[in-house]
């Protein structure tokens, strides 16, 4: 008897590890090859200097964090301490326990005043089909900051979105004048010839 349960055991025990074993087919997850165009204008309101500090992340439709995509330099190296500038990026980002990998990836020059354009490679950083939320905080000066939201499809379909804008903690005064002009766009890889 002591036999026949040893190898029932050793029979199970296999297929409880590996749910494949067990009937269940595992799906292989494969990044998409394809960009995110993000242009907007930055302006020089009268009056205030902005920082101008930015952050461009993904999050799932449920609103979990998935990835930053961008971040301006001083902000990845440091300025996530300070929790007036990007608040709703240092609360999802954890970027205190980012690697100098996740640095690198991601931390460029803060973008000037004027037009700018950031294109993402999706595939480079490990993004997969599907609809995400996108948001590009921008800190303004002081506690006020601009928060820009929108879905995007990202999948075998170009696509676009112009996002919802809010303010943090309210509307400052030059907000209108910081950035406008605000699109995001998908594109697909196109097929290689």
């Amino acid at each position: 008897m002591q036999a026949l349960s040893l190898a029932l055991i050793l029979l199970f025990v296999p297929l409880a590890c590996y749910p494949q074993a067990a009937g269940t087919v595992a799906q292989e997850v494969t990044p998409i090859a394809g960009t995110i165009e993000v242009s907007f204008v930055f302006g020089s309101p009268e009056g205030v200097q902005p920082s101008y500090q930015t952050a461009l992340w993904l999050q799932d439709a449920k609103g979990q964090y998935i990835k930053s995509l961008f971040v301006s330099e001083y902000l990845a190296y440091g300025g996530f301490n300070d929790p007036t500038i990007c608040p709703d990026w240092i609360k999802v980002a954890n970027w205190d326990k980012a690697t100098e990998a996740d640095y690198e990836a991601v931390s460029r020059p803060t973008p000037p005043v004027g037009q700018n354009t950031l294109n993402i490679n999706l595939q480079g950083k490990g993004i997969v089909a599907g609809r995400y939320e996108y948001l590009l905080e921008v800190h303004l000066v002081e506690k006020f900051n601009i928060l820009c939201r929108g879905q995007i499809d990202i999948g075998n379909q170009a696509s676009e979105s112009k996002p919802e804008i809010t303010y943090s903690p309210e509307k400052h005064p030059a907000a209108e004048s910081v950035i406008s002009s605000v699109l995001i766009k998908y594109s697909p890889a196109q097929p290689a010839p």
